[in-house]
């Protein structure tokens, strides 16, 4: 018994950092890079560093999930990537177009970029479920 909380503390521990170090990657960009903005159906809105270093949180999370899967051999993993990029191509689908303004400079943001952020999500999601005692 006392092994398998050592083994819980080590992965709460392991995915803090992971999570903590997405984090501060996140918010390094956004100090970087600077000013951003998306547009969204004409409306267009700025993106601070609280949303890059939550954006940077969701990825470090993502990045341990797949670390678990592959030392667990867990290929459930792949069911979470896969429902979480339909469910981002579905919101591309629905929103439409979208844009993303870096620097003085703009690019469209077409499907395959929101859906590989749907995977990212349906990773970092189903490894906070199993981390906190799912099955």
């Amino acid at each position: 018994m006392n092994e398998n909380n050592n083994n819980q503390d080590s992965d709460l521990q392991n995915a803090a950092t992971s999570i903590g170090v997405g984090a501060a990657i996140g918010a390094g960009a956004s100090a970087v890079v600077g000013g951003m903005g998306l547009a969204v159906g004409g409306t267009a809105v700025a993106i601070t560093m609280a949303p890059v270093a939550a954006a940077g949180a969701v990825v470090g999370t993502a990045v341990y999930g797949v670390q678990k899967a592959m030392e667990e051999q867990d290929a459930s993993v792949l069911g979470a990537a896969a429902i979480g990029a339909g469910a981002g191509a579905g919101v591309s689908a629905i929103v439409g177009g979208m844009g993303l303004a870096v620097c003085g400079s703009a690019v469209a943001v077409t499907m395959t970029p929101v859906a590989v952020a749907g995977a990212v999500l349906g990773v970092a999601g189903y490894r906070l479920y199993k981390l906190f005692g799912g099955k």
